[in-house]
């Protein structure tokens, strides 16, 4: 097993520790070339300099560490060589899935909603501001300028010239989710805000990770796209409560260095509740019917083509979700392809809204079983089975906008720790952001 950070020497080098690890651990058949190991090697030395500038806290450091090391050793979110996977690995979960890092069955904080009760003041290190109720005082929060970016569903991609905006964002996160920290926003974004004609609440996402590849927000914001498509779909077909997806966004933040990204959506107050992931995890506690029907509906309707899950929100208003596609690609990190079907549906349980809508029937539930759950008011929908819903995105990014954030995606080696600026280095990756 992995030896302890803390019984290594403290005369080896980084890199001779993580050797030390490696040689201890998997030695995979399947290594990667010398040249992407040296990537992760250089990532390791950045990220010591990051924590000797106190850049990042210990535990942090840690996190990521072991992190790099688990990519050295061959387990990632998703194997993009797991054709040739050793067959023992084969059901190996994949890292953010289960268990989550935050319960989110149970704390009534979220990256997309949420209350305030927040256990201790600070999340990951960083400082989080309890007082003074909802929201911070955005009186006290400089405005910075902002490139709006959204998604073209019909086209793959982003617009490349995004409206120049003003945002407000609260340099405490409010909240952790697996992957970003949660901030508070105030902004105009959409036809609805400039209807107001005041700005809104908002939520930016930041990720944790220093070393995030910008793609990812993206991706997830793309992955967001589709899934309120298929939310419409499903509605459609009346069933007893209709679903929707918060619409996202991407800002590139303008007047930082490298003008960082993160992903926006609105702010929804209430109780959060995580109902599945993509792995095959049920919220037994407060098992709903609802949200694992959606989820099989969207495998029917796509003709067996993708699957919508990590279903979470506040109510029926969802966010973040996952999407499986048959053949593993796009969709970003949480694209499990036809394990995470196989996942989905060793834990799923056909409920009344499942045969509402006239799906295959999977492990039903006795009607017993759903005496508290909601029901449709008729057995059956009209029609036969329900459409295909034929989306022109496949999942990938047809391409990237022109943005500074991409500019080195080409490079062997993208930059870490910011720049120097006569002399003097400025910021990390997240400290960029706020």
């Amino acid at each position: 097993s992995t030896p302890h950070y803390a019984t290594l020497e403290s005369s080896l080098t980084l890199r001779e520790h993580m050797a030390m690890i490696v040689a201890q651990t998997y030695s995979s058949p399947n290594q990667r070339e010398g040249s992407e190991n040296q990537n992760v090697w250089n990532r390791l030395e950045d990220l010591t300099k990051l924590s000797n500038m106190n850049l990042i806290n210990t535990p942090e450091y840690e996190a990521r560490k072991r992190q790099l090391v688990d990519e050295l050793t061959g387990t990632q979110v998703r194997d993009e060589h797991r054709h040739n996977k050793p067959a023992e690995y084969e059901d190996e979960i994949p890292a953010g899935s289960v268990p989550p890092l935050r319960d989110a069955t149970k704390r009534k904080i979220s990256v997309a909603a949420g209350t305030r009760t927040i256990e201790h003041n600070k999340i990951n290190g960083v400082q989080v501001d309890t007082k003074g109720g909802p929201f911070p005082d955005f009186s006290r929060i400089p405005v910075q300028k902002a490139r709006l970016l959204k998604f073209i569903l019909e086209e793959g991609k982003f617009d490349k010239d995004g409206e120049i905006i003003d945002v407000q964002i609260d340099p405490c996160p409010f909240a952790r989710g697996n992957l970003r920290l949660a901030h508070h926003m105030l902004a105009c974004l959409s036809k609805r805000d400039k209807r107001l004609g005041r700005p809104q609440h908002y939520v930016a996402k930041i990720s944790i990770d220093p070393f995030e590849d910008p793609r990812s927000y993206l991706e997830d914001v793309a992955t967001q796209r589709c899934a309120r498509e298929y939310a419409k779909m499903y509605n459609i077909y009346k069933p007893p409560k209709k679903v929707k997806f918060v619409e996202a966004y991407v800002i590139s933040l303008m007047n930082r260095p490298r003008a960082p990204l993160c992903a926006v959506e609105p702010y929804i107050d209430g109780t959060y509740k995580k109902h599945n992931n993509n792995w095959g995890f049920i919220n037994n506690k407060d098992e709903r019917n609802t949200p694992h029907a959606f989820s099989h509906f969207t495998y029917e309707a796509s003709r067996h083509q993708l699957l919508i899950c990590d279903i979470q929100g506040v109510g029926d208003i969802y966010t973040d979700p996952q999407i499986h596609s048959v053949n593993g690609e796009g969709f970003g990190k949480g694209n499990m392809g036809r394990r995470g079907f196989k996942k989905f549906f060793s834990t799923h349980r056909c409920n009344s809204i499942c045969k509402f809508l006239k799906l295959p029937l999977i492990n039903p539930k006795e009607a017993h079983q759903e005496l508290l759950m909601t029901m449709p008011q008729k057995e059956l929908m009209d029609g036969d089975q329900v459409e295909n819903v034929k989306l022109s995105f496949s999942g990938n990014l047809s391409a990237l906008p022109p943005l500074p954030a991409f500019k080195h995606q080409n490079s062997k080696k993208q930059p870490l720790l910011g720049h120097k600026k006569d002399g003097e280095l400025t910021t990390c990756c997240r400290c960029a952001v706020l």
